[in-house]
């Protein structure tokens, strides 16, 4: 099957899939490189790797059923049949002769289907093009959809189990960059899911655009040979600046991403979860996107280290294996403020919400994260944090107005 690889309108090459929707060949000789995806060098098959992992993981929620369901062969021919669209950049391909054009088909502007699960509601109406998903090239593990609330894209995310902490912990997240006064930050809120055995899931507005695209870190580091003698975190620093990035804002962006990151515990910002913004004209590098996903963070699915040595010991995915060595990356130790951090009884209060969490493992993540919030301190003052011991103080739980955390029942009216 011969499709044209695209960026809108403009052709960046032919590629010919297999039946299942991976790809068989490409034409090297008739790419055009300036407009291709930033991709790793080092894989002569690189659009076969880029495009596989475009498509949606098939770890992602209820996609295997969904799959079965709909007598599609996987994953990568989910996203053959949904022409590879985004809502993350302007690549998609187009079936040879087809006449579609990017303003038929792209998903900023024209409707799409999508719940939370999964590629259901297509379109039944003969005289328009069909609806297509962005669903097929939606990444991570989470039970996830694009959607459009109020006539306005965002995303819908869920949880791993039965409870509702990964989405909680993007709204604790949230709170903490507001109380920062960082802007650089997505927006989550807290949405009822039905028919789960969570609660909660979470709703972020999308931050991206026809002219506004996102560059995942992995993208930008594998784009440029790295030199031995370089670490990852200062290869994507120099990568962004060929790419016309201030180096000054990114490195004091990273500061504040590990930083908060540290706050909270999280341990799962990879190469995928930190991401650029690039002007989808000119190809040059905006700024650092947005900081999103930072779900994994406050011991979810784990126990809460019970001294400080293991709380001091968190494995990391990042540019560093564990939060220590991630420290050590940071140029700028006070760029975060201390004393403007969510309350202990706001994280508590949060996780009251949810019907399936029990007091004690509350209360032990309250402690945990008052506990890290101190270490944070200490660090900051430049003591050495293998040496610190510690002992908790603890607050009263305080009640919690959630009207603007919580999306309602007349707000999720389309």
């Amino acid at each position: 099957m011969l499709y044209v690889l695209k960026r809108k309108d403009e052709i960046v090459t032919l590629v010919d899939f297999l039946e299942d929707g991976s790809v068989y060949k490409f034409h090297q000789d008739l790419i055009n490189p300036e407009l291709a995806p930033l991709h790793d060098l080092n894989n002569h098959d690189w659009l076969k790797q880029w495009w596989k992992r475009r498509s949606v993981p098939i770890s992602q929620g209820h996609i295997r059923n969904m799959l079965e369901k709909k007598g599609l062969l996987g994953p990568e021919d989910f996203l053959l049949k949904n022409l590879g669209l985004s809502l993350t950049d302007c690549y998609w391909i187009s079936p040879m002769d087809s006449g579609l054009t990017w303003k038929d088909v792209n998903l900023f502007v024209n409707e799409f289907h999508g719940d939370i699960s999964i590629g259901e509601g297509e379109t039944e109406e003969k005289d328009k093009i069909p609806h297509y998903t962005p669903n097929g090239s939606l990444q991570g593990s989470l039970e996830k959809s694009w959607t459009i609330l109020n006539g306005e894209r965002g995303m819908i995310k869920g949880n791993r189990d039965q409870f509702s902490a990964e989405s909680i912990n993007e709204v604790i997240a949230s709170k903490l960059h507001k109380l920062q006064g960082f802007d650089a930050y997505t927006e989550y809120k807290l949405i009822k899911i039905n028919g789960r055995e969570y609660d909660y899931g979470c709703y972020s507005k999308l931050f991206t655009s026809q002219s506004k695209e996102l560059i995942s870190a992995y993208d930008v580091v594998t784009s440029e040979k790295q030199l031995n003698d370089i670490s990852t975190f200062e290869h994507f620093i120099n990568v962004c600046g060929k790419y016309g990035m201030d180096t000054d804002m990114l490195r004091q962006f990273m500061d504040y991403m590990i930083l908060s990151d540290f706050v909270l515990s999280g341990r799962d910002r990879h190469l995928s979860n930190v991401s650029i913004l690039r002007d989808s004209e000119n190809l040059k590098f905006i700024s650092p996107a947005p900081i999103y996903d930072s779900g994994k963070c406050l011991f979810v699915q784990d126990s809460v280290p019970a001294n400080d040595r293991d709380l001091l010991s968190i494995k990391t995915e990042s540019f560093a294996s564990d939060e220590m060595k991630m420290l050590k990356l940071v140029s700028d130790r006070n760029c975060l403020d201390v004393t403007k951090l969510p309350a202990r009884s706001y994280v508590e209060g949060l996780y009251g919400l949810d019907s399936k969490m029990d007091e004690h493992r509350i209360a032990l993540i309250g402690e945990g994260y008052e506990r890290k919030i101190d270490l944070f301190r200490s660090f900051q003052l430049g003591e050495d944090l293998n040496k610190i011991k510690f002992s908790v103080s603890r607050q009263r739980f305080t009640a919690m107005d959630t009207k603007d955390i919580i999306i309602s029942e007349s707000e999720k009216k389309c």
